[in-house]
């Protein structure tokens, strides 16, 4: 990498360490900062807005403008109760996550979620083999994603708060960045004889499939 793409690189890591330690900090504290609030409460509003729009449904997106509305005016209670607003996305998004992911795995292998970002990548030039290992993969991260919701919801009822929080938003990124590196390893070993894109370009052709199915 050129010298900018190691200082954007540092800049991104720099800053989502921030991230993911101010919300460990507002998760555990009994008076959090209203900024820790608002930056929780950013991804799933921003998520949310963009979903509405891209429906283009007047009613969902008033839906939305409202709920946002309502979140302003109660600023204080959902400031006392940041580490629901956490959980929530947490738990919420993980969840969403399998749901999408899972319900790809009833049919053929190449209409598996992985699969067909992997078309993306590759084209449609993919054979029967390629299909059952990105089918696998789609099983994987599904199983990731249900345990992970079940483990916040467990951790986050029954577990001390700090456990949850550790686990949420410290750890949950390491995992899913050892998944990622551990797949890409096993993907080369399996199928040798293949192209295979970086985990960069994995990401970005699912971010790319995601606004085609939008």
């Amino acid at each position: 990498m050129s010298g900018m793409q190691w200082l954007r690189t540092g800049l991104i890591a720099v800053v989502g360490a921030a991230y993911l330690w101010l919300g460990h900090q507002a998760s555990i504290s009994s008076d959090p900062p209203l900024l820790s609030l608002l930056i929780g409460l950013a991804p799933l509003s921003v998520s949310a807005l963009l979903l509405a729009w891209a429906s283009r449904s007047p009613w969902l997106l008033g839906l939305c403008v409202a709920a946002l509305l309502a979140m302003l005016l109660k600023l204080d209670y959902l400031r006392a109760n940041t580490a629901w607003v956490y959980f929530i996305q947490h738990a919420g998004m993980h969840a969403m996550l399998g749901v999408m992911f899972g319900r790809t795995l009833g049919h053929d292998h190449s209409a598996a979620l992985c699969s067909q970002v992997s078309r993306v990548v590759y084209g449609n030039d993919l054979d029967a083999a390629f299909y059952l290992y990105t089918w696998r993969v789609t099983v994987v991260w599904t199983a990731y994603f249900a345990l992970t919701t079940l483990l916040s919801v467990l951790l986050f009822w029954l577990g001390p708060l700090a456990w949850w929080s550790v686990f949420a938003n410290l750890l949950t990124p390491v995992i899913i960045g050892a998944i990622f590196v551990i797949e890409f390893a096993i993907r080369q070993r399996t199928l040798p004889r293949n192209r295979h894109a970086s985990i960069a370009q994995t990401i970005k052709a699912y971010r790319e499939y995601s606004q085609r199915k939008q």
